[in-house]
């Protein structure tokens, strides 16, 4: 079996991580927003720090909820109804043909850390070339802070 070695990710990974602050609370309250692109009354939206795809964006609710189910319906549609938003203003500020939004719910579904979170990955195609096979890198086009100028921009447009 191939192995990906990435211990730049270990702190964000690891207990020392978790003891630094939860990441998404940091960010929904302003004390970490370098990544943020929009939030409102319950959910902030942010950059991945280690984004699968330009422009890979994650929508958390506000307050610090574990998982889907604790969320509540209301804070559940809220999420959903952020997503969206997101897609939209993706759609606006780059125009991929398609997008993957999902959950990882829990541990063993890859969950991270325990304040749950969508993800919002914008496609296109061909945007799985020969770099992460041959050349084991995946490459992206931009600057994390280019990106979040950019989808700031398109957020700020959609009332």
């Amino acid at each position: 079996m191939d192995r990906l070695w990435a211990p730049w990710r270990g702190v964000y990974v690891s207990d020392a991580g978790a003891a630094a602050g939860c990441f998404l609370c940091a960010a929904a309250a302003g004390q970490d927003d370098q990544l943020v692109v929009a939030h409102d009354a319950t959910t902030v939206t942010m950059l991945n720090r280690y984004p699968y795809n330009t422009g890979h964006l994650m929508v958390a609710p506000i307050d610090h909820v574990p998982d889907l189910l604790a969320a509540g319906d209301g804070g559940a549609a809220a999420l959903m109804v952020a997503a969206r938003r997101a897609m939209r203003a993706l759609q606006d500020a780059m125009n991929p043909e398609g997008f993957n939004v999902g959950v990882n719910h829990g541990s063993a579904a890859g969950a991270s850390i325990e304040h749950v979170h969508l993800h919002v990955v914008p496609r296109w195609g061909g945007d799985t070339n020969y770099m992460p096979v041959i050349g084991r890198t995946k490459v992206l086009p931009e600057l994390l802070e280019a990106t979040a100028a950019r989808l700031r921009t398109a957020f700020a447009a959609l009332t």
